[in-house]
């Protein structure tokens, strides 16, 4: 074998180091996002605005780039459709007439504005103001508003108010819990009531008042806008007030052929449709401010209390 020369050395000695810089680059971390705290923006920054599907999808999802009935504050918020084109300056199609009429100049324009959900969620960056534009207006953008959403329905992220709202959440939730712990026992089963909680376990036994807290606690617990709603509610008191007349015998709903008077012949009260249920039919009529509602809540109160 000949033997190596100090010039063949030295280039093998380069390449041992050049493929040791390789590796040590091919080690470095590089962040795949730029998402920044919204404290942390500055106008010199460039970062992500995320969007998140309300139904979260596996793998990608695609959003049409045009939509439909958004409200233009230009026009007088009249209704108009909105477009994610290239090479335009203008999401709104009274803006985008001299291309929409030509159908080369509109094919080349919509080619490659693809809004890309990925595992739910969508980055745009902030320099980007045309897509941000379009997905802001975007009749699909729920807010705050995810209950019930359907399977395009999206929102904008932000991660410090999303946390500040979490928190608002934890604490009222403390809230009406403590509520439902310190309440009087009487107010306590009038909530039950009117929450459909039952006031016997699944053996038919009667749950004593520390086991009817103890359901609205937990009632309070998942939720606590429902009942924050009605902790006060004069809706909660009629309800109540119903609800003991006719298990009490003292409204006689005739057997079902929709009257319901007053047991012991002292009165009509009123003729249930027969697509409603006398309970919620009684208690809507003792909360209107018609005459009839007047009397009947007047002759409720003086006969239960």
């Amino acid at each position: 074998m000949a033997a190596i020369t100090s010039k063949q050395a030295s280039m093998a000695d380069d390449v041992f180091k050049q493929d040791k810089v390789t590796e040590n680059i091919d080690k470095i971390e590089i962040p795949v996002s730029m998402d920044i705290s919204p404290k942390e923006k500055t106008p010199l920054t460039e970062y992500n605005v995320l969007f998140k599907l309300v139904k979260k999808r596996r793998g990608r999802f695609y959003l049409d780039n045009c939509c439909d009935n958004v409200p233009n504050k230009k026009n007088g918020n009249s209704p108009e459709r909105i477009w994610l084109l290239n090479g335009v300056r203008s999401i709104w199609d009274s803006e985008l007439e001299y291309i929409l009429k030509d159908k080369a100049r509109y094919e080349r324009a919509r080619r490659g504005r693809d809004i890309i959900f990925q595992e739910g969620v969508c980055r745009v960056r902030s320099s980007d103001t045309l897509m941000l534009e379009f997905l802001r207006n975007n009749t699909h953008n729920v807010g705050k508003n995810r209950t019930g959403s359907g399977k395009f329905d999206f929102y904008e992220y932000d991660p410090q108010q999303e946390q500040k709202d979490r928190h608002q959440k934890q604490l009222i939730k403390i809230e009406m819990i403590g509520k439902a712990k310190d309440m009087p026992v009487e107010k306590v089963k009038k909530l039950v009531s009117f929450f459909g909680i039952s006031f016997v376990d699944e053996l038919g036994m009667p749950k004593s008042d520390d086991g009817l807290r103890t359901e609205l606690m937990l009632f309070a617990d998942s939720n606590p806008s429902e009942f924050q709603k009605h902790i006060d509610s004069n809706e909660v008191e009629v309800a109540y007030l119903v609800k003991r007349a006719i298990i009490e015998a003292k409204i006689d709903l005739q057997g079902g052929n929709g009257n319901a008077i007053w047991s012991g012949g002292k009165g009509f009260i009123a003729k249930i449709p027969s697509t409603r249920k006398p309970y919620e039919y009684l208690t809507e009529l003792a909360l209107t401010n018609s005459e009839d509602g007047r009397n009947f809540r007047q002759q409720l109160e003086q006969i239960i209390t």
